[in-house]
């Protein structure tokens, strides 16, 4: 509440000076309103993680960098740091990535090299600064004073609208704007509501806690042909998945690979060895194909024989084992029955449930099945990179 006490004392201190009657007046000069755009689309954020300027850098919620968020895919995804409790995270492409660490205010490209950005936390929101990481991901980035605040838009060059963007969105800005102004000088007392990036409904008496359910997608790809469907059905939902290869079928697979990452989705291995010396040989394989074709170093394995000693040894290696709780891969039921039978095996678990689907297109036709109705039920779907074991 802190920001708020402040906002109210400079907003005393504007009718001191001015009078009554200039109050509603000066409130958009005592706090300058910024929104934020990306490509041709306006984003809507809470008052909370409205873009400020910190240290005399501008800096946005790092929710805007995070396409299953905004809806925009700019080419850039989020993912947490495994068992690091939510203090660092990263954001990522197919040319590099930033890890920040909150706590020590570091962060660290792709080879290690430590780098003059930091993250910082204000109002329970995370920010980082706008120039350096647009620079790094190679993002364009412009702030326009409207009459409506100032309007913050990050571009990729997929957007179709140059400079008449502000005409086009000014019913957008307009109603954000109002929206923005009502939250921070409330008419009258009103309880107070935090907004959330993704609102969900609040159960009532007799109600299943069904939106509390996280879904984590993974697919096994071993040429089942159906991997270009399958991204369809996911890019149709806005939802990211973990696809896991072979690495005998990483020969040939580049341009499926790139579609893959450049999706923000995550991609791994799956390896047949019983060893530990022959999971390795075949981990190192995997690694350097996946290197040379997408510029991407693996991190996550799923054994498909090997024990729990190798898995333990692994980890402590610094790989993270991905373990399936429902399993559908050769699964030749109908689409119908398979997607029901997800559904049902959704309907009776809370927390997390971790599946695992092949590649084929019979898969593809349960997603479509799937998806619409588990975004029916409030169920979340998100990349399968904070909860690997």
């Amino acid at each position: 509440m802190g920001w708020k006490k402040r906002l109210l004392t400079l907003l005393c201190a504007a009718a001191l000076v001015l009078g009554p009657g200039l109050v509603s007046t000066a409130r958009a000069d005592t706090v300058e309103i910024y929104l934020m755009a990306e490509n041709d689309q306006m984003l809507t954020l809470p008052v909370e993680a409205m873009p400020t300027w910190i240290g005399g850098s501008l800096y946005v919620p790092y929710t805007a960098f995070d396409w299953t968020v905004t809806g925009v895919n700019l080419g850039v995804s989020y993912g947490q740091i495994q068992g690091d409790g939510g203090n660092s995270f990263m954001l990522y492409s197919l040319s590099g990535t930033l890890t920040f660490d909150l706590n020590a205010g570091t962060c660290v490209d792709r080879s290690g090299q430590q780098m003059n950005i930091r993250a910082v936390s204000r109002n329970g929101w995370v920010f980082v600064p706008l120039a350096p990481v647009c620079s790094y991901f190679d993002l364009r980035y412009s702030y326009t004073p409207t009459s409506y605040g100032t309007l913050i838009r990050i571009t990729n060059g997929q957007e179709r609208l140059g400079s008449e963007f502000i005409q086009y969105a000014q019913d957008s800005m307009r109603k954000r704007y109002n929206d923005y102004l009502k939250q921070l000088y409330p008419s009258t007392p009103q309880p107070s509501v935090q907004p959330t990036p993704e609102p969900t409904p609040t159960p009532t008496g007799g109600e299943d806690n069904r939106a509390e359910l996280t879904v984590y997608l993974s697919f096994q790809c071993a040429g089942g042909g159906g991997v270009d469907d399958i991204l369809d059905q996911l890019e149709g939902e806005g939802v990211r998945a973990l696809f896991l290869f072979r690495p005998e079928d990483l020969d040939g697979s580049g341009e499926t690979l790139r579609r893959i990452v450049g999706s923000g989705h995550a991609v791994g291995l799956s390896v047949g060895g019983t060893t530990l010396t022959r999971v390795k040989e075949e981990l190192d394989a995997g690694a350097a194909k996946l290197e040379q074709l997408v510029r991407l170093r693996p991190h996550t394995v799923y054994l498909e024989q090997a024990g729990q000693d190798v898995a333990a040894a692994l980890k402590e290696a610094g790989w993270a084992c991905w373990i399936p709780q429902v399993d559908q891969t050769g699964d030749t039921r109908t689409a119908y029955t398979r997607s029901s039978a997800l559904m049902t095996t959704f309907g009776n678990r809370t927390g997390s449930v971790r599946v695992m689907l092949d590649d084929s297109a019979a898969t593809a036709d349960v997603l479509e099945r799937l998806l619409p109705r588990m975004e029916r039920e409030n169920y979340r779907i998100r990349l399968p990179l904070e909860t690997l074991l």
